[in-house]
């Protein structure tokens, strides 16, 4: 049976860790900057001296291409992304990436000539924090428009369309990325969990079932703006007080009418007039709620709603509570996660089928093509930071995963 070599992604890991890494110990290769490129070009010649064709497409995604036996047959592919968030991990993206090198590697090495072709893929700017949209190189192989111009600033200022210059490419041409459904037979992503399910429970490969949708929400609490001095607690009408003893509630109502994979967070918050000496008169804050179900999603929203009212006519004060965005929560395709399982089985791994919590290529890839996940454990579910940490001999299980799923895609 074939087996990766463990040691070499591992070493490979680790040289693409050096492409971001600075003096001072943090480690950033944000997405079209000089750490990325210069990580890209490594990725690439490892690709060509095995022989693969390398290509940027429209969105400056990174393909590599191994033909296979019938180059008529729809292609299979893997990938993940190289970019990270700042002071970002070894092993966040990059593993999906360095896996499926290795299983082509391996391929060439023994001799073996898959029917199909297999295509890696190294996504343009998963993460997004740069321009606060990501999934734009998935988005664009999808044939879904990334909603990008040449004109919008990054979070220093600069012009997407100068930024975007190191990968040659233009806003106006992503859409010529997308690919014919037709001419994909799967994409399988490996990828770190991100969580700490696999960790505590001391699995070695999480099969992933589906990615959480996502709704998120912008609330303004309401009240009156007075001085703190001298106008008394029962004359108040403060949004901040109002507001905290609704996202006080938030973990409780969540834990009623979700599940054990439903959160909510509050991640941002604002005050007017923002003054030590005047009470708050308004409150704006964020609000997300993620799980796999869309009718919890929901669910969710609506006892949030009503107990944010309850409280805000306990204080007499008033909300709003504005969408804006939603993703859909994306299944695995069953065909391609059966085949992960089978492939878990066949090697004798311990495994789990777990939902994803946190976003990936995958799922953006799960509208339109079969999908499917692997996950390895993060220790304690560190990620997006450089103490996340994957064992390698969980590296090399989630790889020779990725391996046997592919031989045995290839079969179908």
């Amino acid at each position: 049976m074939m087996k990766v070599n463990g040691k070499r992604v591992v070493s490979r890991l680790e040289e693409i860790y050096q492409c971001g890494k600075k003096e001072d110990g943090t480690h950033t290769r944000m997405a079209f900057s000089e750490e990325d490129v210069k990580g890209r070009k490594l990725f690439t010649s490892w690709a060509e001296n095995l022989g693969m064709a390398c290509r940027i497409d429209e969105a400056g995604n990174l393909i590599a291409r191994m033909e296979g036996q019938d180059n008529s047959l729809p292609a299979i592919l893997m990938g993940s992304h190289l970019d990270t968030v700042p002071d970002g991990g070894k092993y966040d993206g990059v593993l999906g990436c360095i896996g499926g090198l290795e299983v082509c590697e391996i391929l060439k090495e023994e001799g073996y000539i898959p029917k199909h072709p297999v295509e890696l893929i190294v996504f343009t700017d998963e993460e997004g924090f740069r321009f606060g949209k990501g999934l734009t190189g998935s988005s664009a192989i999808c044939g879904q428009d990334p909603d990008i111009c040449d004109s919008e600033l990054d979070i220093y200022g600069e012009e997407r369309g100068k930024v975007m210059q190191s990968y040659g490419i233009k806003s106006a041409d992503m859409l010529k990325a997308a690919k014919d459904p037709a001419s994909v037979h799967c994409f399988v992503e490996l990828h770190v969990e991100q969580g700490a399910r696999l960790y505590r429970a001391d699995t070695s490969v999480g099969v992933v079932s589906s990615i959480a949708g996502v709704s998120r929400y912008d609330i303004t609490v309401t009240g009156e703006a007075n001085h703190a001095g001298s106008t008394a607690m029962a004359d108040r009408k403060d949004a901040l007080v109002a507001a905290s003893g609704f996202i006080n509630k938030i973990p409780e109502v969540t834990a009623e009418y979700g599940n054990e994979f439903t959160v909510a967070t509050v991640g941002t918050i604002k005050v007017t007039p923002h003054s030590v000496n005047v009470i708050p008169g308004t409150c704006t804050f964020s609000l997300e709620i993620r799980d796999q179900d869309a009718h919890i999603m929901s669910l969710v929203e609506q006892k949030l709603q009503e107990t944010l009212g309850d409280i805000c006519k306990k204080y007499g004060v008033s909300n709003t509570f504005v969408p804006t965005s939603f993703h859909d929560p994306a299944p695995m395709s069953d065909w391609v996660k059966e085949n992960i399982e089978n492939a878990v089985k066949e090697l004798g791994i311990d495994y789990c089928v777990i939902p994803s919590g946190a976003f990936h290529d995958s799922l953006i890839m799960t509208s339109v093509f079969p999908t499917g996940m692997i996950f390895v454990p993060s220790e304690n579910g560190i990620s997006h930071s450089r103490h996340e940490y994957t064992e390698d001999k969980d590296i090399e299980n989630g790889c020779n995963v990725l391996l046997k799923t592919i031989l045995n895609v290839d079969k179908l």
